[in-house]
């Protein structure tokens, strides 16, 4: 289907049947100001009593377009919210006798009826700026959808032979040109098409695009839905659409963005609020890193707003986890119609639920089960208690991870205490009667026990399907070899049968050695490890020390070290086993340093007070040690009694999402997390994409864990959580896929699972041989004729460079005898990767309608991670791209809010340094050499834009060339005056000299200008001794110089 074909379907389904869109055709390619015009009519019409029908004047309108032109998506969205959910902006009237008014401009609640309206507009053009006609053409959007006359909801279209991430990158293109500005800064939600596949995803500032946040829509029951049409029908239609952009929308200050909701988090929503109306309780099972707590805070606004209800209560069972939701919370509703409350005591939980504000409250389920049991011990003593009257209110109680909260008896009272309540949990991982067996007491109970019938399933098979969360590359190691395992069987089940025969006087036949023997070899691994293995066997020095050799040589790969720079949790059995790794950590970062950074992994433990329940002073003093190291390391000032200080800190430095840890220099991250149970639930951390297990797992503690790896960030450079296990390697891969059956369904391993490598390499073999099969070398790639044979290299390319990237993560991966591997060695991948860099640039370069539509329709923004070729071009020119970006921003404070992108950028750039210097180390040398100095002159570039002067332009190449000119004055002026030589004619021999050859020219006046006297006068008694004879001297002079230039100078001298 023709695009033009395809727009005029979607704007027929928009405004036909049931949906309330009208499609304004005297509208069709309208400019900004028609749509001001539009938007001012509506305005007038809709304010019409309080403009007390006169007009607004062109003056006055003028005042509306400033609130509106000037704001980012984020502030957008907050001027849609306003006060109570309606969009509103003052005006003061040209007649001062009117003084000021308040005009609304959008309506959260009036959704398919009232004031609001709906128009669609298509081929809307936005102009080139002013003046920009070489570099900023005329563009057209396909659909524009209108709320109340502001364009809110925009459509791009492709046809069904693009693909659909074409759309990204064109609107991505338009937000960097400054297209969505003026009358287009109310955008909200973009919306891209082809008749077979559609997404949808927030508006955001142009360097925040991020395509881990494309959104595919389902339907109720988790089934996809592609199709373009069948989008338009159940997402764009009215009520829907307005509620997209109104109550599906979440605010979230700080990180100053906005979040359009998924359809899963909207369905589970939608189910809670129908039981809370139904006084029927239940629980939504959303599997873990899907966005539960967003889920439940807006469900909790919804039920605080409902009139039936009197008290929101959201508990959770801990402290960080208590300060961790209030804080979200609080992020959510600072620009929403509601307020959230923290009950920082059992008293001060007391009083903020006698009071009727409509407020959420967040506490713990400590503190409210004392304040219950506080109450219920005056009323039995005869006194009066205020609290008992909230105690028969409509109470709504939200849980979160409910999976784990201490319930059991204290939920038990506390829902006995609160007579008309109803309570719903939130758990990735709900408790079944297959589960339950491992928890102890008045805890052994399903979730369903607790709450209720589910209300919602979204499980991990379903969010891996969707994307929502990345599946696991899980490698088990360790310690204890399969010969090991079954020699230590051989023994222990030879010990043990002589003990028996010991017993009864008798000796050990070889008839008892021939059946231990067959027992043994007819016993799986995994029967081995559970019958002969103990924990004990894993808390040895040995076994320890291997583990953190294991990380220091694997974990930079695992978290890509120089390119994504991610970070770790390593969880072990105990805390006496946490703070051994910690000292075995200490001694071997000692002597074994990273290239890339010589004091990764920069280690942090963390424990919660109720993990520490043997309080021996050994513990104390060795916490007392690690604190201090802390406090040295990230220049903070702990001690002993402020442990939960402490551990918040960490928590949020390993996290990296609050503004001041979201862009912390190299040297005050964390990079390894050493934890017993800490961190492993509940725990919302991006930047983490690798797991390292001491301990066994199994069932809810299992996906628990494992899911802190699996959130998204960038699916360029974290495509899986990194999983490694250290123990019991047969008992972990039955324990993950007994978890992965329970909360995913059968069959599920293989999705959730990475391919073993040895399935790895077979995938990676075949792109090989689809690549070779259009190009047989890199060189053929340049004799390809006609765009088909383009489009099939770059196709077949960009799976030859997925498949990589996914087989570099693995332990076993290397490059050694990869021609017989793989059936590709490295240089040669990096040749292909250079033909595909240069078709690239020959279609990125253009203009879209120069391109041939086959090369044009393919989507060119993968990044090319693990065969990049790195060369002196292209390195120069990753280093003018990190100069560009920071050249426009134009204060310190802009520069330090997108600090985490120069951090990333200057990784990378230190990364392909390091590569390059494997194959051109003078090079690589020379940019190493003059990076302080480009750093340096960017610093003086930002000065001046800070003082409103005209920043310099600065060129990657030129800054390298100046510093290797201003190294070559600056040591051959030392040297002169050292051998009292003329510095002009030393460096005019220096210049014309070929390194590595026996040819020098103009020597004769080098030699000429030598002055005995002067180099006599210079001489020091650490520098070169001088001949005090001169044929002596001049002999000596000039084999200084030819050394000085052939080894000193060599790096500054590169043509």
């Amino acid at each position: 289907m023709l695009e033009l074909s395809f727009e005029k379907e979607v704007v027929k389904t928009l405004t036909t049947g049931s949906n309330q869109w009208v499609e304004r055709k005297d509208l069709y390619g309208a400019t900004p100001d028609q749509l001001w015009a539009n938007f001012r009519d509506k305005l007038n019409n809709n304010n019409y009593a309080k403009l007390q029908g006169r007009p607004l004047t062109d003056t006055e309108f003028n005042q509306v377009k400033r609130a509106i032109e000037v704001r980012t998506p984020y502030e957008a969205a907050k001027l849609l919210a306003a006060e109570n959910g309606i969009g509103k902006v003052e005006v003061e009237r040209d007649d001062a006798k009117l003084g000021t008014v308040t005009l609304e401009l959008f309506w959260k609640a009036d959704v398919a009826g009232g004031k609001s309206s709906y128009e669609v507009v298509r081929q809307a053009v936005r102009p080139r700026l002013a003046g920009t006609q070489d570099v900023d053409p005329d563009r057209r959007f396909d659909v524009t959808l209108l709320i109340n006359g502001l364009p809110l909801i925009q459509l791009e279209l492709k046809k069904a032979t693009v693909e659909l991430n074409q759309a990204f990158n064109q609107i991505e293109k338009y937000a960097q040109e400054g297209k969505y500005t003026g009358i287009y800064s109310l955008l909200q939600m973009f919306v891209i098409m082809t008749p077979d596949s559609t997404a949808y995803f927030a508006n955001a500032e142009p360097d925040h695009f991020n395509k881990a946040f494309l959104f595919n829509w389902r339907t109720r029951d988790n089934h996809p839905v592609e199709n373009g049409l069948a989008f338009t029908r159940q997402v764009l239609n009215i009520p829907m659409a307005h509620k997209m952009v109104s109550e599906y929308t979440v605010i979230d200050q700080e990180r100053q963005s906005l979040i359009l909701l998924r359809p899963y988090q909207i369905y589970a929503i939608e189910a809670v609020m129908h039981r809370i109306h139904d006084h029927q309780d239940g629980f939504v099972w959303h599997t873990t890193g899907s966005g539960k707590t967003l889920t439940s805070y807006k469900t909790a606004k919804l039920a605080a707003q409902d009139p039936g209800v009197d008290k929101v209560i959201f508990l959770v069972d801990r402290r960080d986890l208590d300060e961790q939701t209030t804080s979200n919370f609080s992020a959510y509703a600072a620009n929403d119609d509601i307020a959230i409350n923290e009950a920082q005591s059992t008293g001060d939980l007391m009083r903020k639920l006698q009071q009727n504000d409509g407020k959420v409250l967040v506490t713990s389920i400590q503190k409210l089960h004392r304040a219950v049991k506080k109450t219920q011990a005056q009323l039995a003593t005869g006194k009066q208690s205020r609290f008992s009257k909230t105690l028969k209110q409509r109470v709504i109680f939200f849980v979160d991870e409910a999976h784990r909260s201490q319930f059991g008896k204290m939920q038990k009272e506390i829902r006995a205490a609160f007579t008309n309540s109803n309570w719903y949990g939130y758990t990735g991982t709900p408790i079944f009667n297959e589960n339950k067996k491992q928890l102890k007491g008045d805890l052994a109970v399903t979730t369903e026990e607790l709450f209720g019938k589910v209300c919602h399933v979204y499980n991990l098979r379903d969010a891996l399907e969707d994307q929502a969360v990345l599946p696991f590359n899980v490698e088990h190691v360790t310690t204890i070899g399969k010969d090991t395992l079954i020699t230590r069987a051989l023994e222990k089940e030879t010990n043990r049968v002589k003990a028996r025969r010991d017993k009864q006087g008798r000796l050990l036949s070889t008839a008892d050695e021939t059946k231990i023997q067959a027992k043994i070899q007819a016993m799986s691994v995994k029967d081995l490890e559970e019958t002969y293995l103990t924990p004990a066997d894993f808390e040895t020095d040995e076994h320890i020390n291997q583990v953190v050799q294991y990380i220091l040589q694997k974990g930079p790969r695992k978290t890509s070290l120089g390119h994504g720079n991610y970070n770790a949790i390593l969880t072990t059995s105990s805390i006496e086993m946490a703070q051994r790794y910690y000292q075995a950590f200490k001694a071997a970062k000692k002597t074994t340093h990273n290239q890339l950074d010589p004091d990764w992994p920069r280690i942090a433990i963390t424990y919660s007070l109720s993990e520490n329940e043997d309080q021996s002073a050994q513990k104390h003093d060795q916490m007392a040690t690690i604190l201090k190291d802390y406090n040295q390391q990230y220049h903070t000032n702990f001690d002993l009694a402020d442990l939960n200080l402490y551990n918040e800190d960490v928590a949020k430095r390993a996290a990296r999402r609050e503004a001041v840890f979201a862009h912390l220099k190299p040297d005050q991250e964390i990079n390894l997390v050493i934890v017993v149970r800490r961190l492993l639930t509940g725990f919302d951390a991006p930047r983490l994409n690798t797991l390292f297990v001491d301990r066994t797992l199994a069932y809810q503690e299992l996906i628990q864990a494992y899911s802190r790896t699996n959130r998204l960030q960038n699916r360029e450079l974290k495509q899986e959580g990194q999983i490694v296990t250290f123990r019991v390697p047969a008992i972990m891969e039955a324990n993950e896929r007994e978890a992965y059956k329970l909360y995913s369904g059968e069959g599920s391993f293989n999705v959730i699972i990475r391919p073993t490598y040895q399935q790895a390499v077979l995938k990676f073999q075949k792109a090989v041989v689809d690549l070779k099969a259009i190009a047989p070398t890199p060189t053929a790639a340049d004799d390809l004729k006609g765009t088909t044979a383009k489009v099939q290299f770059v196709k077949a390319f960009r799976q030859v460079n997925q498949q990589l990237n996914s087989l570099s993560m693995y332990n076993d991966f290397t490059w050694k005898n990869s021609e017989k591997t793989f059936g590709i060695a490295q240089p040669e991948v990096e040749s292909y990767t250079g033909k595909y860099l240069r078709i690239k640039a020959a279609v990125t370069n253009k203009e879209p309608e120069k391109v041939p539509e086959e090369l044009a329709a393919l989507d060119f923004s993968l990044a090319v991670g693990s065969v990049v070729l790195v060369d002196y071009d292209y390195l120069t020119q990753l280093i003018q791209d990190w100069i560009d970006e920071q050249q426009q921003y134009s204060t310190p404070d802009q520069a330090q809010a997108h600090m985490t992108d120069y951090l990333q950028n200057s990784a990378k750039v230190q990364a392909s340094l390091n590569k390059l210097a494997e194959t051109q180390p003078q090079q690589a040398q020379l940019i190493r050499e003059a990076m302080p100095y480009i750093e340096q002159q960017l610093q003086q570039s930002q000065q001046q834009s800070g003082q409103n002067q005209a920043p310099i332009a600065l060129n990657a190449r030129e800054l390298v060339a100046d510093y290797a000119r201003r190294q070559l004055v600056q040591k051959t002026t030392a040297f002169a005056h050292t051998w009292g030589l003329d510095q002009a004619a030393l460096l005019r021999v220096a210049r014309e000299h070929t390194v590595g050859t026996d040819e020098w020219h103009h020597e004769q006046e080098l030699t000429q200008s030598a002055n005995l006297a002067a180099a006599l006068q210079a001489q020091t008694a650490t520098g070169p001794k001088i001949p005090a004879i001169l044929p002596l001297y001049r002999i000596k002079s000039q084999a200084a110089w030819r050394q000085f230039i052939e080894h000193d100078l060599a790096i500054y001298l590169q043509k």
